[in-house]
């Protein structure tokens, strides 16, 4: 950073590890961080002007996956290829993983906490099959507000890089004949995505998402080299967590690098001591 005027912060796992050294590091060398997702770089427009004191609750939009539509006893027999086939989005096999279980939106609800400095029970997660609305604000007097655009990285991207004036059509053509048909919004289902109650888990305390991060890492890469099945990667982060020393871990407050690999490291050992 200390080379840089603007920093576009894309990478889940920095964020969710080590925000506090990202962001003292920014701030002894002037750099300002822009986040590029399209839900963050969504809640930075909705939020300018707005007081977090005003703020009533920040939606983070989910497409649901592959697996919305799925029975509980459909789920028991996920396979891989059905797992990476995301209907929306072509994204590398662990990140279409962590989208069919809505662990991506666990992580993001983290980056949103820390990038912005909302509180966690202000932050919540909602189904959007269609993909095109990537973040709502709902305000203490009833406005309710989000950022709609088509399911493209390019334009988070370019209006990061050129904050915000340029003019997109240039270079990219939207579909606007169809990009307001039939919008969906629906709630999480706790049967279909049981990592939901991750939510809750995720900032019990200080270093808890290092430890959700790397469990999950483990299990994630273990399910596509079938070494477990679809529903264990919730079923053995849970046991993770109800392990004897993950409070012991999970308190730290890492000041440097190596202290987050400290406890990254004891997630790995404990996720593999927990599969059986």
């Amino acid at each position: 950073m200390r080379y840089s005027e603007k920093v576009l912060l894309a990478n889940k796992e920095a964020i969710i590890c080590g925000w506090n050294l990202i962001k003292n590091e920014s701030k002894k060398n002037k750099t300002l961080l822009v986040p590029i997702d399209s839900e963050h770089y969504s809640i930075l427009q909705l939020l300018e002007n707005e007081k977090i004191s005003s703020v009533k609750k920040i939606y983070l939009t989910a497409s649901g996956g592959p697996f919305l539509n799925y029975t509980q006893k459909q789920l028991r027999n996920i396979n891989i290829s059905q797992a990476l086939n995301h209907p929306k989005w072509k994204m590398g096999k662990k990140i279409s993983v962590d989208s069919s279980t809505l662990m991506n939106k666990i992580f993001e609800i983290v980056e949103a906490q820390k990038i912005f400095n909302i509180p966690y029970e202000k932050l919540d997660i909602i189904i959007h099959p269609n993909s095109l609305v990537h973040a709502i604000l709902e305000l203490n007097n009833g406005i309710k507000k989000f950022i709609c655009h088509e399911t493209s990285m390019k334009i988070p991207l370019a209006n990061a890089i050129f904050d915000g004036k340029i003019n997109i059509n240039k270079f990219y053509k939207e579909n606007n004949s169809t990009i307001f048909d039939n919008m969906i919004f629906k709630r999480v289902d706790r049967k279909i995505f049981p990592e939901i109650k991750l939510k809750k888990k995720i900032n019990q305390y200080f270093s808890s998402p290092i430890i959700i991060s790397a469990s999950n890492e483990v299990l994630v890469d273990h399910f596509l080299k079938k070494k477990i099945q679809y529903l264990d990667i919730i079923k053995i982060i849970m046991n993770v967590l109800n392990d004897g020393n993950f409070a012991k871990y999970a308190v730290r407050k890492p000041k440097n690098i190596k202290e987050i690999y400290q406890i990254d490291k004891w997630a790995r050992l404990a996720t593999l001591n927990h599969i059986s």
